[in-house]
């Protein structure tokens, strides 16, 4: 079932008692509107160690969407559903499906959400701090989650406490900055409220505060940790909180 609430914290639209969500329609190039008591279906794959996953569930779970997560762990050790192939050809994760729509990659995935589902919008109405949300989103992906998560998270937390090497703390240190000077330069692309970007940097942060030298490198930052301390003891953070990590 889908409910298109709004999120407690946002003010409420009083004028309309119910719910819409919006879905494009590809046929017409026009978005329908489904209530929030359409019977939709919302089966995530992934696991619940996956940042990627963990990005999609946070986007779900802010909308207030019922959704299944089925277990798919393309990793060393891990299954995958037998028809998984048709629904990411390339076998990794996340994948979503919606009432029968197949999707996949973490980007199309959670700006589909955000268009289908009206309330809370994640993606600021102001044309230049929705083009810095996406900014902050591609340096997650390209600059931040690699030395955060696999330079530092995974050698100490999965491989027996190894040292990370001193080019991705170097790494890690040079992307917060860069990420932490977006508190000047447009504060409401990711921080001053709930953006895609929240949630993107959010998975990243979870992983690398879990280990010392993660916490470490976001002290340097006071902002960010002053703003990621609150962040992380939301509700919805400590609900997709997986065994193997702190936040």
């Amino acid at each position: 079932m889908l409910r298109a609430r709004r999120w407690a914290r946002r003010p409420r639209n009083t004028a309309s008692p119910g719910r819409q969500a919006s879905v494009y329609d590809f046929s017409t190039g026009w978005f329908a509107t489904i209530s929030k008591d359409s019977p939709v279906e919302v089966r995530l794959y992934g696991t619940e160690e996956s940042v990627y996953t963990r990005i999609v569930r946070l986007v779900l779970l802010a909308k207030e969407v019922d959704f299944a997560l089925i277990e798919a762990d393309p990793f060393d050790g891990g299954k995958l559903p037998g028809d998984y192939d048709l629904r990411h050809p390339f076998k990794r994760i996340p994948a979503i499906e919606v009432d029968g729509m197949r999707l996949y990659e973490t980007d199309a995935i959670v700006q589909y959400i955000d268009a289908l589902i009206e309330h809370p919008k994640l993606t600021p109405p102001n044309a230049e701090d929705a083009a810095r949300m996406r900014q902050i989103m591609r340096i997650v992906d390209n600059y931040a989650y690699r030395p955060l998560v696999w330079g530092l998270y995974v050698p100490v937390w999965w491989r027996e406490g190894l040292e990370p090497a001193g080019e991705a703390i170097e790494q890690s240190r040079h992307v917060l900055g860069v990420l932490d000077s977006f508190f000047d330069s447009s504060p409401d692309a990711c921080f001053n409220g709930w953006t895609l970007a929240t949630f993107h940097l959010a998975g990243v942060l979870g992983a690398a505060d879990s280990v010392a030298q993660g916490s470490a490198l976001i002290d340097e930052r006071p902002r960010l940790r002053e703003w990621w301390n609150g962040l992380r003891m939301e509700p919805i953070m400590v609900k997709t909180r997986s065994t193997h990590t702190q936040f």
